[in-house]
């Protein structure tokens, strides 16, 4: 190194060789191609390109905003007017057009639902007819082109729309300006500023408007992004620097420093060295990147040195593992999720942390959903008007269905616990009643002797919940020699009607076939069986596989319970069979052919909506709270994709029995609901209970305390017990 300042600038006297150098400039890209885009963010400024920026720049703000609308569910309606429901699910729900290409209403409220995350609020409006007073389609605005101004001789906030110009960062032909202005200054823009510039008013009579987190009276509300914005940018640097690494340690750069000590070797002789080996080092390169072998081959001088270095080659990548947890734990904080909804893992989470967390998703849904609600049943009763239809209170409501619903059977559950630890309790000779709580852990529970079949089906008929009802008689199941074993097919009726068995076994068939196609259509979703790579393992993409089996789920329930439905014709049918079993009971068989018609039409209106409540119910039970839910919990995660299949194969093939169950129930109900109709028809007062073979003590009781009043006594399944084949008959005295 040379230290005397008189030499410095001394130039090439001496033995020195003249060197040239020259500095490079790199552009400052610390978020690569964001950089213009989200590199100006200023605090508390809220630019609406920049959220829109930050959304597509970042994949997991991206997937935040996807799992907030998939956890927000699906809309549907229900209600007591079953024709004015299977209307609006039909044309409204399924069917009115969206925007340019979409529709039916989900498509609606999913696209207010992308604005709303994203932007802070979102606007649609109610597209109507020519005339005014039909609503022919519905449209979700931008929510970057939305301006609301505050009339001050009104008072009135008005909504104001610019289109906003595509593939352009900035200012946008005021648009940003604009907006800045309004969300972050308590001043109102003239609005004469945007007359005749592009907005046009819209009129508040058609707008649907929701908001996410809003603040006092401001309209813009909040962005699931803010309090994010910062660390976004710096997770954005992490994964830019990140690729710059791979780049130098891919594609690195050559640094070759040529040396000699030969006094001659100078000025333009040294210039042509040094172009002729930089020529020979880039014609290697060249042929390596092209695929062909060479080699660099240097002659030089006793005196000469060549040597080739790789810039950068010494430094290491910066490990981004624990900073970008960090910064992850940040957005998820945020957000509300949890990681795995993301597809991210953040360490072991501890042992039932995934129901919390799905609790919390799930009311935060339900609260979000009850804000916007009012908004959409102002929408659908519109859409109504226009049709010229009337209703009364009760007859329809919009409902949410959330992807997974655990409580109304973890209540049964509980309730049912509670009620086998009571008889256990009872049978052990420790006082249920009137004594100080007692606690009792699993084993003790195990350890005590088991109620006998009288005290379970007694203890049963107490409980309205029929899961509870049920899960109490699956106790009866087990015993030996209990007539309401499974195989129950076979059982004997109380009456003597062919029919009845052929209707029954055929409603099972229909009913298990469907339960098969669904078993099939799952593997399918879940990709499996399918022929992996040696290693490959099953892993459940609960952020999109997770929608598929609950539409999978919905579309079993409606389609098993349809108008055409083979079931609901063979309830109608064995209904049909009540009636007139229950009119040859009392020898008046030329009045059911009138009372099948008086009553058809009605009895047809409700038949589809009990059938569809309770396949739902079950569906709930065995496919989302069993199926469903093991693989959310990742019980098959890393097993082998057959081997998860085949353990699928038997846990669809476990409830079949289920269903089988149910459709004997369903049709023992059809066919009492038809006894009861027939009697109410015929003008008969009061009913017999007339036992099966073998009945139950349940049914005994209950037929010990007849005569009932037609209309208001005890049914033969609804108040007896699942698969119940009893029958009520007119009570002739």
């Amino acid at each position: 190194m040379n230290i005397n300042p008189r030499t410095w600038f001394a130039g090439s006297k001496g033995t020195s060789n003249p060197v040239s150098s020259s500095a490079l400039v790199r552009a400052q890209m610390a978020m690569g191609p964001w950089q213009q885009a989200l590199g100006m963010f200023i605090p508390r400024e809220v630019n609406p390109w920049f959220l829109e920026a930050l959304r597509e720049s970042l994949g997991i703000l991206d997937g935040a905003v996807n799992r907030m609308v998939t956890i927000d569910g699906i809309i549907d309606v229900e209600g007591g007017n079953d024709a004015l429901v299977q209307l609006i699910q039909r044309e409204l729900i399924g069917a009115i057009p969206v925007g340019d290409k979409n529709a039916g209403l989900q498509a609606f409220y999913t696209g207010m639902g992308q604005e709303q995350y994203e932007q802070g609020f979102s606007l649609g409006e109610m597209v109507y007819d020519r005339r005014g007073r039909e609503i022919v389609a519905l449209r979700v605005a931008d929510s970057k082109g939305v301006l609301f101004h505050r009339n001050l001789d009104t008072g009135v906030m008005e909504s104001w729309y610019l289109p906003p110009m595509p593939n352009a960062l900035g200012r946008r032909d005021g648009t940003d300006s604009v907006q800045n202005v309004l969300r972050n200054s308590p001043r109102q823009l003239n609005v004469n500023l945007i007359q005749g510039r592009g907005y046009e008013f819209l009129n508040p009579d058609t707008l649907v408007y929701s908001v996410f987190n809003p603040e006092n009276d401001l309209p813009y509300g909040v962005s699931l992004f803010r309090g994010i914005e910062f660390v976004s940018q710096i997770l954005l640097r992490m994964h830019n620097a990140t690729s710059q690494a791979w780049d130098r340690f891919g594609d690195p750069s050559f640094h070759v420093n040529y040396k000699t000590k030969n006094r001659m070797l100078k000025g333009p002789t040294l210039e042509a060295r040094r172009l002729e080996i930089a020529s020979n080092f880039g014609t290697t390169l060249n042929a390596k990147r092209q695929g062909n072998s060479a080699d660099f081959v240097t002659a030089v001088g006793a005196d000469d040195d060549i040597v080739i270095n790789i810039i950068g080659g010494d430094g290491k990548a910066l490990s981004i593992e624990m900073p970008a947890q960090q910064m992850f734990e940040q957005i998820l904080a945020k957000t509300g999720l949890a990681s795995w909804v993301l597809g991210v893992q953040l360490g072991r989470a501890p042992a039932g942390l995934a129901d919390n967390q799905a609790e919390m998703m799930l009311q935060d849904s339900k609260t979000r959903f009850e804000s916007r609600v009012p908004a959409l049943q102002v929408l659908v009763t519109n859409w109504l008007r226009g049709r010229g239809k009337t209703w009364k209170p009760g007859d329809w409501q919009l409902v949410q269905r959330l992807p997974n619903l655990r409580d109304e059977l973890k209540r049964a559950q509980a309730k049912f616990l509670e009620a086998q630890t009571q008889m256990m309790l009872s049978s052990a000779g420790v006082p249920a009643q009137n004594s100080d709580p007692v606690t009792i852990g699993p084993q003790a529970v195990e350890a005590l002797p088991r109620p006998s079949k009288s005290a379970i089906e007694i203890a049963a008929s107490t409980f309205d919940d029929p899961i509870v009802r049920a899960a109490l008689l699956s106790l009866v199941h087990k015993q030996p020699g209990h007539t309401h074993a499974k195989g129950a097919g076979k059982e004997a009726w109380a009456i003597d009607d062919p029919n009845l068995p052929r209707i029954q076994t055929a409603a099972i068939a229909a009913l298990q076939s469907a339960w098969k196609v669904l078993a099939n259509q799952t593997l399918q979703a879940l990709e499996l069986p399918v022929t992996k790579a040696q290693g490959e393992v099953f892993t459940f993409d609960i952020s999109s596989q997770l929608q598929q089996l609950t539409q999978l789920q919905a579309q079993f329930v409606a389609t098993s319970t349809s108008a055409d439905a083979v079931l609901v014709q063979l309830a109608l049918e064995i209904w049909a069979r009540g009636i007139e079993n229950a009119a040859a009971g009392v020898d008046r068989e030329a009045e059911a052919a009138q009372v099948i018609a008086n009553a058809r039409a009605l009895h047809a209106a409700n038949v589809e909506t009990g059938l569809r409540a309770s396949l739902q119910k079950t569906t709930m039970r065995v496919y989302q709270d069993d199926i469903v839910q093991s693989l959310t919990d990742g019980v098959y995660n890393g097993t082998n994709p057959r081997e998860v299949a085949a353990q699928l194969r038997k846990k669809f093939d476990g409830h079949d029995y289920d269903f089988q169950r149910l459709a004997e129930s369903e049709m023992a109900a059809a066919h009492a609901q038809g006894n009861a109709d027939a009697l109410k028809g015929m003008g008969i007062a009061q009913y017999d209970w007339i036992l099966a073979p073998d009945a139950c003590p349940i049914c005994t009781k209950i037929a010990e305390a007849g005569p009932y009043t037609v209309g208001s006594g005890p049914m033969p399944v609804r108040d007896s017990h699942p698969g119940c084949f009893c029958v009520i008959n007119g009570h002739v005295s």
